[in-house]
C-alpha cells in the first residue's frame, strides 16, 4: 500500500499499484487546460503598433464609450477618408461595440463586428502590411473560427502567413482555434470523434512549430488514449523546435511520470522517473513559485532514491503554502525515510493549522515509528470518518491491534469495503487465509506488488513466531526500493526489533 494513499493535497498522488487510474478521453481532455486557458490565451494577444504608421490607440481608450467613439470618428472621415489612424482606431470601435453587444444583442454584435473588419481592411488597403492591422484582423477572425464560423478559418490562416516570425510567435496558430471550436462541439455530444482534434492540433504544430501549447494538448491526448511513446515522440519534436515553457517542460515531466505509473508500477521504469525529475528542473526557473511544481519534483527525488535533494524541495514547498496538508505530506515523507522526530514536528505544526487526527498522516506516521498507542487512538479517528474502507484499512486494523489488544471490529463493521483491482483482491483473500502464500507470490507481478507480498508474508510469520523466514521476508520487501510505500518503514521497524 502506497504511504497517503489517498492524499489528493495537489489531485496529483501517485497510486504506483493501480492500473485503472485512467478515465475516458472526453473526460482527461477536459481537465487538461483546454478551454479556458486557450480563450484566455486569445483574449490576452496584444495588439502592437509595429510598423507606421503609428496606431497607437488602445482597446481600452474606446471600450468606455463605443458609440460616442463611432461618430466621432465617423465625422474625422469626412473630413480626411484616407486616414489610416482613424480607420484603425474605428475598426477598434466597432469591435468594441461588437464585444459589449455579443451577449444582450447577438445579431448587432455580428454586424458591428462585420463594420470593424471593414475598417481593418481599408487600413491594409492604405498601408498594406500594417502589422498592427493584420494582427487585430487576426484576433478577430480566431474568434469566430472557435465561435463555428468555418470561413474565417481559410481568412485567418492567411493573415497569419503574412505576419512576421515574431509576431505570430506572440500569437495561436489558426487551427488551434480549430481545435477548441471541434473540443467545445464534442464536448456536448455523444459522437466522440478524437482523429478531428489530433488533426487540427497536428496542423497548428505545422503552422506555428514555437508554440507550445498546440503540442501539450496533441501529447496530453496521446496520454488519454494510452499512446505515451507518440505523446512522447510529440514533446521531444517540439524541444528540437526550441519550444521552451513551463507549462511545456511540466507536460514533459508528468508524461514520463505517467507513463511509468501506467506500466502498473512505477518503479518498473525508473529512467522514466529519472527524466520527469530532469524536466520538472528544467520547468522550475519558470515556475520557481509554484508549490505544485515542487511538490511533484521533491516526489521524483524521492522515487529516485535522492532523499536530501526531495527534503529541500519539501522545505520550499512548506515556505510557499504553509497549508495543515501540506505539512502533513512533509510530515509523511519524513516518516517514510525514517526521520520521526522531524516527522512529528511536521505533524504538530499540520495539527496547529487544523490538521485532525482522523487525517491518514496520523496513525500512519505512528505506525511507522513504532507508537502503537497513539496509532491505535488517531487510527479509530480516521476510522469513524470513513464511509467505506479499503483492503488496506482493514489490514492495519489488524496489525494495530496485534500490537495494541484495541479492538476496531466495531468501528469497521457495516462499512463497504473497497477492492480496486486485483491485487488488493489476491492481498485480502491472502490476509484472510482465502488463498495460500503460494497462490499470491503467483499473482505478484512487478516490485510494487512483490514489496507487498514480502512484506505480509513476512508479518504473518513475525506473527507466528517464524523469525528468521520473517526477517528474510522483511529485507526482500526493501530491496524492491519502492521508496514511497508504507510497508518498507515498517518491514524496517520489525527488522530493528529482531
Amino acid at each position: 500500500m502506497e504511504l497517503y494513499r489517498n492524499d489528493l493535497r495537489f489531485v496529483k498522488q501517485r497510486l504506483g499499484s493501480s492500473p485503472a487510474r485512467f478515465a475516458s478521453l472526453s473526460a482527461r481532455v477536459a481537465s487538461a487546460l483546454l478551454c479556458c486557458a486557450l480563450f484566455s490565451a486569445c483574449s490576452q494577444q496584444s495588439i502592437k503598433p509595429l510598423q507606421e504608421p503609428t496606431l497607437q490607440t488602445a482597446d481600452s481608450e474606446v471600450t468606455a464609450n463605443s458609440s460616442g467613439m463611432i461618430r466621432n470618428l465617423q465625422q474625422q472621415l469626412t473630413q480626411d477618408p484616407n486616414n489610416p489612424e482613424v480607420h484603425y482606431k474605428l475598426g477598434f470601435a466597432y469591435n468594441s461595440a461588437a464585444e459589449q453587444l455579443k451577449s444582450a444583442e447577438p445579431e448587432k454584435s455580428a454586424a458591428q463586428r462585420k463594420l470593424a473588419i471593414a475598417e481593418f481592411r481599408k487600413v491594409l488597403e492604405l498601408v498594406p502590411g500594417n502589422e498592427a492591422t493584420l494582427t487585430a484582423l487576426y484576433n478577430i477572425y480566431y474568434d469566430d473560427i472557435v465561435k463555428g464560423k468555418d470561413q474565417s478559418l481559410t481568412q485567418a490562416k492567411a493573415i497569419f502567413t503574412q505576419l512576421s516570425p515574431g509576431a505570430r510567435e506572440a500569437l495561436n496558430p489558426p487551427s488551434l482555434a480549430l481545435f477548441l471550436q471541434r473540443y467545445i462541439a464534442q464536448k456536448e455530444s455523444a459522437n466522440k470523434q478524437p482523429e478531428e482534434l489530433l488533426d487540427a492540433l497536428l496542423s497548428a504544430t505545422r503552422e506555428q512549430p514555437t508554440n507550445d501549447k498546440a503540442y501539450i494538448q496533441l501529447a496530453k491526448m496521446y496520454r488519454t488514449m494510452g499512446l505515451y511513446p507518440l505523446a512522447l515522440a510529440t514533446l521531444k519534436q517540439a524541444e528540437t523546435n526550441q519550444v521552451q515553457s513551463r507549462d511545456f517542460f511540466q507536460t514533459l515531466a508528468e508524461t514520463y511520470e505517467e507513463r511509468a505509473e501506467a506500466s502498473g508500477c512505477s518503479y518498473e521504469l525508473n529512467k522514466s522517473l529519472s527524466s520527469a525529475a530532469g524536466y520538472y528542473q528544467k520547468a522550475m526557473p519558470m515556475g520557481a513559485d509554484k508549490a505544485e511544481l515542487h511538490y511533484q519534483l521533491a516526489q521524483m527525488f524521492i522515487d529516485t532514491n535522492h532523499h536530501q535533494l526531495a527534503l529541500n524541495e519539501i522545505a520550499i514547498v512548506l515556505e510557499i503554502a504553509p497549508s495543515a496538508e501540506n505539512y502533513a505530506w512533509a510530515a509523511q515523507t519524513y516518516s517514510t525515510i525514517g526521520k520521526n522526530q522531524q516527522a512529528f514536528n511536521l505533524l504538530e505544526k499540520a495539527k496547529q493549522q487544523g490538521l485532525t487526527a482522523s487525517d491518514t498522516a496520523f496513525h500512519e506516521i505512528y505506525m511507522n515509528a513504532g507508537d502503537w498507542q497513539k496509532a491505535a487512538v488517531t487510527f479509530t479517528e480516521y476510522l469513524q470518518a470513513q464511509r467505506e474502507i479499503s483492503i488496506y484499512d482493514a489490514i492495519k486494523a489488524d496489525i494495530i491491534h496485534d500490537q495494541t489488544d484495541w479492538d476496531f471490529s466495531k468501528i469497521a463493521r457495516g462499512k463497504k469495503m473497497a477492492v480496486r483491482n486485483e491485487w488488493e483482491g489476491a492481498v485480502y483473500a491472502y490476509w484472510i487465509n482465502k488463498i495460500n502464500r503460494q497462490q499470491l507470490q503467483q499473482a505478484a507481478t512487478n516490485r510494487c506488488e512483490l514489496t507487498e507480498y514480502y512484506f505480509y508474508s513476512g508479518y504473518r510469520d513475525y506473527r507466528a513466531g517464524k523469525t528468521s523466514a520473517a526477517r528474510q521476508h522483511f529485507n526482500a520487501a526493501l530491496q524492491q526500493n519502492t521508496y514511497r510505500f508504507i510497508e518498507r518503514p515498517l518491514a524496517s521497524l520489525f527488522l530493528a526489533r529482531n
